[in-house]
C-alpha cells in the first residue's frame, strides 16, 4: 500500500516497513489530495493532526499518527476506516436439483452457483486463491476487487458441476481435501446424512494442472478440534498435510478448521506445520492481517439473491464479526 508520511523524514518507520509498502514524504494538503486518488492509501504523522483526525472521521481518510510497533498497523487500519477487505465465502456441496442434496443442506444448485459467478462478474471481481494472495502480497490486495470462493471437504460434485463453471468463467476456487476418507463418514455418522462420494486422485489432480483450483487442507478425518486430545489435533493436522502434498505434488499454503471449530493451540500447530493461512466461520474479526490463523468467512448455502449481493460486500465480514461478538456477549 501507498503511506503518506507528513513531515520530516522517518527512519524508524522505513525500517519497520522493510519495504514491504510505498513510502513518501508530502505536505499536509499533499497527503490529503493523494490520498483521494485510488484504494490502498493511508496518511502517517509523527504527532497527532487535528486536520487529519477530522478528515478521517468526516471523509473516512484512512489516518494514524504516534508510535507504530507492527507495519501491519497501516493495512488493519485501512480496513478498518474503509470497511473494506477481501470477501471469502465458503461453499460445500453443488447439486443439479434440490432434491439431490441432502438433509443438512449445505448445498447449492448449479443453476444458483452458475448466478453467483455471474453476479460476480458484473461487479467486476477477480476471483483469487490464497497462493495468488501470497504471490500478490498482502499489503497490495486493496488496489483490486479481489473475492476468494472457498469450498469444504472435497465433494465429487466438485469435479462435476463446480470445475466446469469456473473454466465457462475463467474463475478460481480453494478446495480443502479431506484425505483419509473417500465419502461423507462423518455426517453420516453424526446426522445419518446419505453417502456422498469425495473426488479421488484422477478427478483432483486434473482440477489441480487446470490452474482454477488451489487445494488446502482440511484434516484426515474430518475432526473437530474442540473435542480432540493434543496428540490427535498435531497428528491429523501434520498427516493430512503431508498425504495431500504427496497425492498434488505441491506444498500447501492453506488450511480450513473443520466446523470451524479451533483452539488456540490450534492455530498453533496449523502454523508449526507449514502453513501460511487459515480459515474459519464463525470466528476471526473480518480483517485478514490482524490475524492470517482465523480468516473468516461467510457461508453461502441457503443464500437468496438478495444475501448474496450483501455478503459479496468488502465490508461484510468486519460486519459479521461485530454482530457474532455483539451477540455473544448479550448472551454471557
Amino acid at each position: 500500500m501507498k503511506i503518506y508520511v507528513v513531515g520530516e523524514r522517518n527512519i524508524e518507520l522505513e525500517k519497520l516497513n522493510k519495504q514491504r509498502n510505498e513510502i513518501f514524504y508530502v505536505t499536509l494538503l499533499e497527503g490529503i489530495l493523494r490520498s483521494f486518488c485510488g484504494k490502498g492509501r493511508i496518511i502517517y504523522s509523527k504527532e497527532k493532526n487535528g486536520i487529519l483526525e477530522f478528515c478521517q472521521k468526516l471523509l473516512k481518510t484512512p489516518y494514524l499518527f504516534g508510535e507504530i510497533s507492527n507495519i501491519l498497523e497501516f493495512e488493519n487500519h485501512y480496513s478498518r476506516i474503509k470497511k473494506y477487505e477481501i470477501p471469502v465465502l465458503m461453499y460445500h456441496q453443488f447439486v443439479e436439483n434440490k432434491k439431490d442434496g441432502g438433509k443438512i443442506k449445505l448445498f447449492v444448485t448449479k443453476k444458483q452457483f452458475e448466478l453467483h459467478l455471474r453476479i460476480l462478474k458484473f461487479f467486476r471481481y477477480e476471483t483469487i486463491t490464497f497462493e495468488d494472495l501470497d504471490r500478490i502480497g498482502l499489503q497490495n490486495r486493496f488496489y483490486k476487487k479481489y473475492i476468494i470462493l472457498t469450498v469444504d471437504d472435497g465433494y465429487k460434485d466438485n469435479y462435476e458441476i463446480l470445475y466446469p463453471l469456473l473454466k465457462k468463467y475463467k474463475m478460481k476456487a480453494v478446495i480443502f481435501l479431506v484425505s483419509g476418507l473417500n465419502y461423507n463418514k462423518w455426517t453420516i455418522e453424526s446426522s445419518n446424512e446419505k453417502r456422498f462420494d469425495l473426488m479421488n486422485d484422477n478427478e483432483v489432480l486434473e482440477l489441480q494442472e487446470s490452474g482454477t483450483v488451489e487445494f488446502g487442507g482440511h484434516t484426515l478425518t474430518h475432526l473437530s478440534f474442540l473435542d480432540a486430545e493434543e496428540e490427535k489435533a498435531k497428528y491429523e493436522i501434520e498427516e493430512d498435510k503431508k498425504i495431500t502434498e504427496n497425492r498434488l505434488n505441491k506444498i500447501l499454503k492453506v488450511f480450513a478448521y473443520p466446523y470451524g471449530h479451533r483452539k488456540e493451540e490450534t492455530k498453533d500447530m496449523v502454523k508449526e506445520s507449514g502453513y501460511l493461512f487459515a480459515v474459519s466461520t464463525d470466528t476471526g474479526s473480518g480483517i485478514i492481517t490482524e490475524d492470517l490463523f482465523d480468516i473468516r468467512r461467510t457461508a453461502i448455502d441457503k443464500t437468496s439473491l438478495f444475501d448474496f449481493i450483501r455478503k459479496i460486500s468488502p465490508g461484510y465480514l468486519q460486519y459479521k464479526a461485530k454482530k457474532y461478538k455483539n451477540k455473544k456477549r448479550n448472551n454471557i
